[in-house]
């Protein structure tokens, strides 16, 4: 088998599997903030919760491990609804990426930015999924060929930015799906606990 055949079956494959991993990925969390949001409502019962007092010397410890199996469970709901912006913004960003390489190596033939994207660092990826992103209009990937050299840096800059963001946005969507899974694993021991030592 030739190095063309050979290369064309490797990207099919990597596009079939990349695609496989979304799907699974999607369905994996989804299934995940059904189940915290079921469970929430099924664990959140007001009669539960009468008489609560708080206490140093003798501690309800029922009560506690259901209000920390609660409090897990909200925070499980709330980084998958987080998650979820998180991948929107991915996919937006990843459908830019491609479209504008896309329509850039049309126009001019020019191939942009592929080197490995920088990671950014725990406070930058904070707000990632909430900030403004930079932008390639079409109009400048139509003249990019006849653009001056301080116009072509500007619009490689953007787009070695924008892939950079996509990257750390992929990165903090599995780190997100690990709190998740986290969050709502424990939510469900300490649940167990409380029902346990009552």
């Amino acid at each position: 088998m030739d190095n063309d055949k050979l290369i064309k079956e490797y990207h099919d494959r990597n596009v079939r599997w990349t695609n496989e991993s979304l799907k699974q990925l999607s369905f994996y969390n989804n299934l995940l903030l059904t189940l915290s949001v079921g469970f929430l409502g099924f664990s959140f019962k007001l009669d539960n919760f009468g008489g609560l007092r708080l206490s140093y010397s003798s501690p309800n410890w029922s009560l506690t491990f259901l209000v920390f199996s609660i409090i897990l469970v909200t925070l499980s709901v709330v980084t998958g609804l987080l998650l979820a912006l998180n991948r929107l913004q991915d996919v937006r960003l990843t459908r830019q990426i491609n479209q504008i390489r896309q329509r850039i190596l049309e126009h001019s033939g020019a191939k942009l930015d592929d080197k490995t994207p920088d990671k950014f660092n725990f406070w930058r990826k904070l707000g990632l999924a909430f900030q403004n992103y930079p932008t390639v209009t079409m109009e400048e990937c139509k003249g990019y060929e006849s653009a001056d050299q301080s116009e072509k840096d500007r619009i490689k800059f953007n787009f070695r930015e924008l892939r950079n963001i996509a990257h750390n946005l992929g990165l903090k969507t599995w780190q997100q799906t690990t709190w998740q899974s986290v969050f709502f694993g424990l939510s469900i021991v300490s649940y167990l606990a409380s029902r346990l030592i009552n």
